[in-house]
Order: structure tokens, then C-alpha cells, then sequence
């Protein structure tokens, strides 16, 4: 057994008791040999020179894997004038049974076997155990990876598959004839799958290069990884593969294993450098440190970011400029960080905000706070132009603080009282507190495309908090409009960075005057003032699903006219039936009217608004109450309205498109 290159253990019992079936009975305790260990060896032999054997082993240890129970049945077995077997069928626990010859012999102990897998895939093995420079070399392509991975414990459950080709080289170098392996292992169509699916990948493609040699007690080595393709989804977090490269030099003792001058390539983004050292027996890090300079921040979106929010849910948004990044990792995580970014932009997707020529200084650090300083040259909140602000950060492990700031917004600003971010319990929570001064509303109106309107609008927020991914106001939000004011009380806005926010508020109006609201809208000349209540009001995706809605003639003494345009208008949001009532009557000869009172409200459910008036009258409500000379009185009779076609109907009579928000 010369190929066998150390006898671990004394040969302990030779054939000296024959039986029916062999010539020859040998056992061992333990052979080894390059790479290999062998226990508990047992040989039946029919002879020397040909015949059946089995040869058994209770366990192999093959380049640090155990398997159980090998066992080599051999249909033509010799020992001379080389050891050779044919017809041979090779089996362990969990694998084969494969078929298998091998023959061993010269004065360099030269070695062939052919191991087939499967009726297409062949392992070969070739080499020299004897000599100067003793070698092994195993080609094999199309292996399956389930012979690979799937039968390691941790990676059982997710099923891998996928082939994988070989080309691995086993030496023994120098005088103390250490081991080397130097291997190529080509992955093609890797899957794998986690049962609750959070956990997968496909069609993954990689070559792997490693060289790892015996250096005393440790393993030193160099590993090249080149991802060409694939998916791979790990909890939230989705990357796709192609152009990505990590190259990093190893060493592996007893207590540790050190990664140095790690490198990962990034196709488009740019390179991360850095170095780590992990704790083998806790499996954990002990430190780490990653660096990178002037990385492509849209590439980076593109590749990374862009799949991870997607993931979770959260808003898109397309991002350019550069930026650089360094962080520290000890065994409690994150130490420190810094992000500097340069001359970036950042656009949300559904153009609710747009940031320009943006440099940020980020640095952060676990020990204590860090003050960061945000600079935007111009942006947009939804149509709204933004100009030059900047931010001065606090930012603790535990808390976040905005210092005050005033944002410009055409000829006013927004001034940041309050915006501040906290943790307690794991749980992050914020606070808001703002005023609008007053805006132009021409201004405004031209900005968001909306019919021209005069005057102006502030607001105050007096304070937002946001718990649990939901923004509730406390008290109201007052905005001066029309002459009078709009207020939202109870307002709470769920999950408003997702892709279904809900909103739920109650929204009064009071004293709008109604000329320059119809006016505005070219819905006819209504001279007066109008009060208005909505109740219980949900949107979902800032579409109204439901609420009580009424609005009625403000209280006071006040000039009360209405055009015919409008009176048309109205009649024409109540269909057709109401217009042909108006029609048949003389007082479509005048211009102006006299009305005493005006209400109409809407309950929605389900998309249908039920309507009401001021009051029942000939099985319909009434809308206008007339008043003076000429009085008109407009009545309703459709109660019930598909909600859209209410909307259409309005677009129609004001010439514009309602905008719901």
C-alpha cells in the first residue's frame, strides 16, 4: 500500500484467517495520505493478481469532509504488477453508488481514476504520488452542486443546485512537502431556495480561483471571486450580479481567520478596499475597515439601492454624482462611518421632491454625536420651486436633530421650527413643526399648473409626530385661502413613504368667498360666502374612498347673486335630468339671480357620492334657495352619483382637471 504514504497506525491484523470469499484479509486502523485519511480500513482481496475485493473504510476525511461508511467494490482487482480496479462501484453515506476504476503504479506511483457521477459527468483524477514534486489534478466537468453543497448541514435546507466544473491541483511543497491546492471552479445556473422563500438565487454565475498552501500550523492563501451573473435575494436585500470581483489574500490559524488587501470591484461604481479579521471559534468579527473613493452614485442606485427599496416597499428615486465612504466595524457593529457626497442629484420617482447640485458631509460614530452639513443648490417639492438651503445635522447613535433652517419657496419661505428623530427600544420616532409664510398664490397657481388664482396662503403646523410609521397632527393645520381658511384636524397620514399611503382628517372651511373661488375656476359668477364640513375623509393612494361632505352659505349679511353660467354648471354636475328642468322654465332669460341660501352635500361609499340638499321638494332636493328678484331655485333629483363621473362632470363645467389632494 506504497501510495498510501503514511501508515498512521501499526497494520494490526493480516489475512491469517482465510475465509470462503477472500484469499486475502487485511485491516487498518488508519491510513493517510495527501488530503485523504482513512479509518478503520478493512481489505478482502481474492488474490494478488486479479479478482473481486471490497475494500471498506468507517470513515474518510477528504480535504476536511467526513464521509461515513466508504465502501469499493472492486469486479477485477490487482495489486501486481500495479494496483489497478475495474468494474468498480464506490459508495458513502449519502452519496453514489458510482462507478469507479483507478489503476496506481511505476516508479512515480502514478495515478489515474475515473469517477462517473452520473451518465454525464466524469471526475478524473490524475497525478503522481512518488517523487520530487507529488501531485494530484482533478478535472471533472458539469458537477452537480448538490454533490458539492447539499450535504452540508448549513446549506441543506435551501436546496442548491446548479453545475459546477473543476479543475482543482493538489501538490506537496518544499521539504516539509506541504500541501498546495490551487483550484478553478466555475459555477453555471446556481440556484438555491430558502421554504420561506425570503431567501433565493438563479441563474447565478461565478469562476472562482483560490491558491491556499500549508504555512506551518496556518492556511495562507489568495481567493478571486468573479460574480458574471445571476440574482440573489437575501431578506430584503436584492442584487444581481455581473462585473462584480473580489479578490482578497487570507490566512487561516487555529484562532482566526485575517482578510488582507480585499478588494471589490464594482462594475461602473468603483472599488472598496479594506481588510478583517473573524473569530473562528465564535464565528464572529473582531474588526473591520472598508474604504471607497469617488463611487458612481447612480450606478450604485441603480444596482443596489434601487432593488433594496423596492423590497422593502419604500419610494424609488434616481440619483447622480459621486461620493466617497469609509467605515470601522468592531465585534458590536459599526463603529464609525463617513460619507462625503459631491455635487449629487436626487429625484424621487413620482416627482414629489427633486434636490440639485447637493454636497453632503456625513460622519458618524457610535461613540458620541457628530455634526453633518448638508448643502442643496435648488430643488423642487412637487412643482414648487426650492431655493439654496442648507442643513446643519446632530446625529447621535440614538437621536437625529435639524437645526432650525428656512427654506425658500418662491417669494416666501418654509421655516423649520422642529424636525427631529429618536430611538427608544429599537423604535425610531420624529417630531415636526413648521410655518409657511404667506405665498403668492399667482405665483403658486403658475407654478402647480392650476387655474390663476389671487391672494395668498400660510399655514402653520404646529406639530407632527410620527410613531410607527404613521404621521398624525397634533391640533390643526390652518391655511388662509379665498378669503377665508381651510383646517384639518385629527390628521393622520399611514405609511406616506409606502406605495399605499392612507390619509384620514376632518377638514372644515370657513367664509370662502365664493367670487374669487368661481372665478378661479371659470365655474360662472357666484357672489357670497360659504362655510364647509367634511367628516371622516380616507384616501388611499390620494384618492378619496370616503366621507361626509356638506357645504352651505356662510352666516352674515353679504351681496347673494349667481350668473346663469353658474346655475348651468350646477345643474350640469347633477346630470341631465336637472338641466332640462331649468331649461323649461322663463328664467332662462335672465343673467343674474337673486338666492337666499346655498347647500348640497356627499356622502361617499364605495364610489358613489348620495346627495342631499337644503331641503326635500317634489321627490328631489334642493340645491339654491331663491331669494330677491329674479329668485331662482335649482333642485336636484339624482341622489346617487358614480363618484368619477361626478369628477368628469366637473372637469367639464370648469374647463380644467380636478385635482384631488
Amino acid at each position: 500500500m506504497r501510495p498510501l504514504r503514511r501508515c498512521v497506525a501499526a497494520l494490526i491484523l493480516l489475512g491469517l484467517h482465510s475465509s470462503p470469499q477472500a484469499a486475502i484479509e487485511l485491516r487498518f486502523e488508519s491510513l493517510s495520505a495527501p488530503a485523504v485519511e482513512l479509518n478503520d480500513v478493512r481489505i478482502a482481496a481474492a488474490g494478488l493478481g486479479g479478482g473481486r475485493a471490497r475494500i471498506t473504510a468507517a470513515r474518510a476525511l477528504v480535504s476536511g469532509r467526513a464521509l461515513q461508511h466508504v465502501r469499493l467494490e472492486c469486479g477485477d482487482f490487482a495489486v501486481l504488477p500495479e494496483v489497478r480496479c475495474r468494474d468498480g462501484r464506490l459508495s458513502a453515506d449519502g452519496y453514489g453508488p458510482w462507478s469507479v476504476e483507478f489503476s496506481l503504479g511505476g516508479p512515480q506511483r502514478a495515478l489515474r481514476a475515473d469517477v462517473r457521477l452520473n451518465a454525464d459527468v466524469t471526475a478524473t483524477i490524475t497525478g503522481a504520488l512518488a517523487g520530487d514534486a507529488p501531485q494530484l489534478r482533478l478535472v471533472s466537468s458539469g458537477v452537480p452542486m448538490t454533490y458539492l453543497l447539499g450535504k452540508l448541514p448549513a446549506l441543506k435546507p435551501y436546496v442548491p443546485g446548479g453545475q459546477v466544473d473543476v479543475d482543482a491541483t493538489l501538490t506537496l511543497a518544499g521539504a516539509a512537502r506541504s500541501p498546495r491546492v490551487r483550484a478553478t471552479l466555475t459555477a453555471r445556473d446556481g440556484h438555491f431556495g430558502s421554504a420561506d422563500g425570503l431567501r433565493a438565487a438563479d441563474s447565478l454565475s461565478a469562476v472562482i480561483d483560490i491558491d491556499v498552501q500549508r504555512d506551518g500550523p496556518d492556511w495562507r492563501g489568495k481567493l478571486v471571486t468573479d460574480w458574471r451573473g445571476g440574482e440573489l435575494l437575501w431578506d430584503s436585500v436584492y442584487l444581481t450580479g455581473g462585473g462584480s470581483v473580489l479578490s482578497v489574500d487570507f490566512r487561516l490559524s487555529q484562532s482566526a481567520l485575517d482578510l488582507t488587501s480585499l478588494a471589490l470591484d464594482l462594475a461602473g461604481i468603483g472599488r472598496l478596499t479594506g481588510d478583517a479579521t473573524l473569530d473562528r471559534a465564535s464565528a464572529s468579527l473582531r474588526a473591520a475597515r472598508v474604504q471607497g473613493a469617488e463611487l458612481d452614485l447612480k450606478v450604485l442606485n441603480d444596482r443596489f439601492v434601487q432593488p433594496l427599496f423596492a423590497a422593502r416597499g419604500w419610494p424609488a428615486f434616481v440619483m447622480q454624482g459621486d461620493a466617497d465612504v469609509a467605515a470601522r466595524l468592531d465585534p458590536v457593529g459599526l463603529h464609525s462611518a463617513k460619507l462625503i457626497v459631491r455635487g449629487a442629484h436626487v429625484n424621487d420617482m413620482a416627482g414629489r421632491y427633486s434636490l440639485q447640485q447637493m454636497d453632503a458631509n456625513l460622519p458618524w460614530q457610535r461613540a458620541g454625536a457628530t455634526r453633518m452639513r448638508i448643502t442643496v443648490g435648488e430643488g423642487r417639492l412637487g412643482r414648487v420651486p426650492v431655493g439654496r438651503f442648507e442643513l446643519d445635522v446632530d446625529a447621535a447613535p440614538d437621536n437625529v436633530a435639524v437645526q432650525p433652517v428656512r427654506i425658500p419657496l418662491l417669494d416666501a419661505g418654509l421655516q423649520l421650527n422642529m424636525l427631529r428623530f429618536e430611538r427608544a427600544d429599537g423604535r425610531w420616532t420624529g417630531d415636526l413643526s413648521a410655518d409657511l409664510e404667506p405665498l403668492s398664490m399667482p405665483e403658486l397657481t403658475q407654478a402647480l399648473g392650476w387655474p390663476r388664482m389671487a391672494g395668498s396662503v400660510g399655514a402653520s403646523v404646529p406639530h407632527v409626530r410620527w410613531r410607527d410609521g404613521v404621521l398624525s397632527l397634533d391640533g390643526q393645520l390652518l391655511i388662509q385661502v379665498f378669503g377665508g381658511y381651510m383646517a384639518a384636524s385629527g390628521l393622520q397620514v399611514i405609511e406616506p413613504f409606502g406605495t399605499t399611503p392612507r390619509v384620514l382628517s376632518d377638514l372644515q372651511m370657513r367664509y370662502i368667498d365664493l367670487e374669487a373661488l368661481t372665478e378661479t375656476f371659470k365655474f360662472g359668477r357666484i357672489t357670497g360666502r360659504l362655510d364647509g364640513d367634511v367628516s371622516g375623509l380616507e384616501l388611499s393612494r390620494w384618492v378619496p374612498l370616503a366621507f361626509d361632505a356638506r357645504v352651505r352659505s356662510s352666516e352674515g349679511d353679504y351681496p347673494r347673486t349667481i350668473s346663469q353660467r353658474a346655475v348651468d354648471s350646477i345643474t350640469a354636475l347633477g346630470g341631465p335630468g336637472a338641466t332640462a328642468a331649468i331649461q323649461r322654465t322663463f328664467l332662462g332669460v335672465f343673467e343674474r339671480f337673486g338666492y337666499r341660501r346655498i347647500g348640497v352635500s356627499c356622502r361617499l361609499r364605495n364610489g358613489v357620492c348620495e346627495m342631499d340638499g337644503l331641503s326635500d321638494r317634489n321627490g328631489g332636493f334642493v340645491l339654491i334657495e331663491g331669494g330677491g328678484v329674479p329668485a331662482l331655485s335649482v333642485v336636484g333629483y339624482n341622489r346617487r352619483v358614480d363618484w368619477q363621473v361626478l369628477l368628469e362632470r366637473l372637469a367639464r363645467v370648469t374647463e380644467t382637471k380636478p385635482v384631488i389632494q
